[in-house]
């Protein structure tokens, strides 16, 4: 792999991880959903023309889950503590959206690593 393709790769890689934590605070506001929307469609496009969507969906995804976890799990446990289950499902569903994009980059690798078998 020559070097500037190297660099363009790693570059790439970093910009995902610097985007993810802005995106999962976004979301979390409710009204950057779009923008977050936007963000990750552009992500996967950009992942899939590279041929790096698992490596770019982690790249996003881990910086993401991470700021969504720090914030949805104490607010969601507030939310139902204090009766109120549809502000706590909403910080649910952020969290299983987190899950799903880090899952799916993970599935994403395997697949690409591992040849698939002929029965």
């Amino acid at each position: 792999m020559p070097l500037t393709v190297f660099a363009r790769k790693l570059l790439w890689l970093l910009l995902c991880l610097v985007a993810g934590g802005p995106c999962a605070f976004l979301a979390l506001e409710g009204i950057g959903v779009p923008l977050v929307v936007l963000v990750l469609a552009g992500v996967v496009w950009v992942g899939r023309r590279r041929q790096m969507l698992g490596e770019t969906l982690l790249a996003f995804g881990l910086p993401y889950s991470i700021e969504i976890v720090r914030i949805a799990i104490p607010e969601a446990i507030s939310w139902f503590q204090q009766g109120d289950a549809l502000n706590g499902i909403y910080f649910v569903a952020h969290l299983l959206v987190a899950v799903a994009i880090v899952l799916i980059g993970c599935r994403q690798l395997l697949a690409r690593r591992q040849p698939r078998q002929a029965v």
